[in-house]
């Protein structure tokens, strides 16, 4: 049975959905059965929509389910899956059932293309799936340690950058070429680590099918190879997962168990271990504040915070961490329990210089958000155009692209801002 997102989340969608198809709340409360009020109140998240109804809005809005609802079905299996599977279900059996419907057609497999992926991604995401349930195209390099290791510094470079269309396209390659390497336990530590790269491609994208089916990729190859940082990556990809279906207890769950389990793999250098258990207790964090744990986001930051100065360098480990990383997720904790001036302070004090370009992005978006939260749209407009300048393609994706038509169309009118929401895809150039 199909489970819906928490009210607040709904709301946002409909409203976003609604301002892009130019639509006053009238109209739409008209379609579906609702006075302008209660949509004020649905979108607003203090007003609870029924089951059908929210199909109703959906029809009417052209607003693909997924992004209303959160189904156990096979999506939700496959995380579960990726977690800690169970003993007889070996890799050839999980394979098979992801690549199963290959023959009907990878989109099949992962369903609809996403409406809401950002303009230029729907091609390169649909081609990295393909490689990822189907099979990668064949090598055109030399399987070789250094080859695979050149193509995760590039594939962690441009994700640095902000450069996630260019990513997607050169991912399948890199990938093929990591299975291609005779020597197993170097090409699965790689292959590891470019699924979980595949897995944030697939959340910048908003293809919330292919960060499963990603993230089980991940979490396998690093099984496979015996290495513990590449799971602890691939762990915090499945913890995605789970906050992204709403499931914000389970996912935070998940990253947690993966930061303690990782306390005990000595074989990994003090540091290194340090990073990756801070990286996975700052993303339960963040996930414990979508879940308006207030508590449970507090204690751990916190607990990051403390393994932070045990941590190696910010960009030695598989993921960026270090201090200034507890402080973006102090951001955005502050951000998502509805303290927007509290945000907004704690951004000041982070210092920028050196900090990869997508870290410097999603801070503004942070920002931003804060910025609408606390009714000050004039200051959201210059922190998306802070976005923008960091990392243009970050600017185009559905999360930025929502904000910046509920900024749009709402009450106030700021030079500039239409001009940007047809430059980044909000609205039709």
């Amino acid at each position: 049975m199909d489970v819906m997102r928490p009210a607040k989340e709904i709301g946002t969608e409909l409203r976003a959905a609604r301002c892009r198809a130019r639509l006053k709340q009238t109209q739409v409360g008209d379609a579906v059965g609702y006075s302008a009020s209660a949509v004020s109140r649905i979108e607003a998240g203090s007003m609870r929509v029924e089951y059908d109804r929210l199909l109703s809005f959906a029809a009417f809005l052209d607003i693909p389910l997924d992004r209303l609802l959160t189904s156990p079905g096979p999506g939700g299996r496959a995380v579960d899956t990726v977690g800690w599977p169970s003993v007889e279900e070996d890799a050839v059996r999980r394979r098979n059932l992801l690549t199963g419907a290959v023959a009907a057609g990878a989109t099949v497999a992962l369903g609809a293309p996403q409406a809401n992926a950002a303009p230029g991604m729907q091609d390169a995401v649909a081609g990295l799936g393909d490689a990822l349930l189907c099979a990668p195209p064949p090598c055109t390099i030399a399987p070789t340690a250094a080859a695979v290791q050149r193509a995760v510094q590039q594939s962690r470079a441009a994700l640095e950058a902000g450069a996630y269309r260019e990513l997607a396209v050169s991912l399948p390659q890199r990938i093929a070429v990591a299975q291609a390497l005779p020597n197993e336990d170097v090409g699965a530590d790689a292959l590891s680590v470019l699924y979980a790269t595949a897995a944030r491609i697939a959340i910048k994208a908003g293809d919330d099918h292919l960060l499963v089916v990603a993230a089980d990729r991940a979490v396998q190859a690093a099984r496979e190879g015996g290495h513990a940082l590449a799971l602890a990556e691939a762990h915090r990809m499945v913890s995605s997962g789970y906050r992204r279906a709403g499931r914000y207890e389970r996912a935070a769950q998940v990253a947690v168990r993966a930061a303690d389990e990782l306390a005990t793999a000595r074989s990994v250098p003090p540091g290194a271990r340090a990073s990756a258990q801070g990286q996975l207790l700052a993303t339960a964090a963040y996930t414990a504040a979508k879940g308006a744990d207030r508590s449970g986001a507090r204690e751990l930051l916190a607990r990051s915070s403390a393994v932070a100065h045990q941590a190696a360098g910010e960009r030695e480990a598989v993921a960026w961490f270090g201090a200034r990383q507890v402080a973006l997720h102090e951001v955005s904790v502050h951000q998502l329990l509805g303290a927007p001036d509290r945000a907004v302070s704690a951004a000041q004090r982070v210092d920028t210089r050196g900090m990869p370009q997508e870290r410097i992005a999603r801070l503004g978006l942070d920002v931003a958000r804060a910025y609408a939260d606390w009714g000050r749209p004039e200051e959201c407009f210059r922190a998306l155009l802070w976005v923008e300048s960091a990392a243009p393609q970050e600017a185009r994706r559905p999360a930025t692209r929502m904000l910046t038509a509920g900024l749009l169309y709402g009450p106030a009118r700021v030079p500039g801002l239409r001009e940007f929401a047809a430059r980044t895809g909000a609205i039709p150039a």
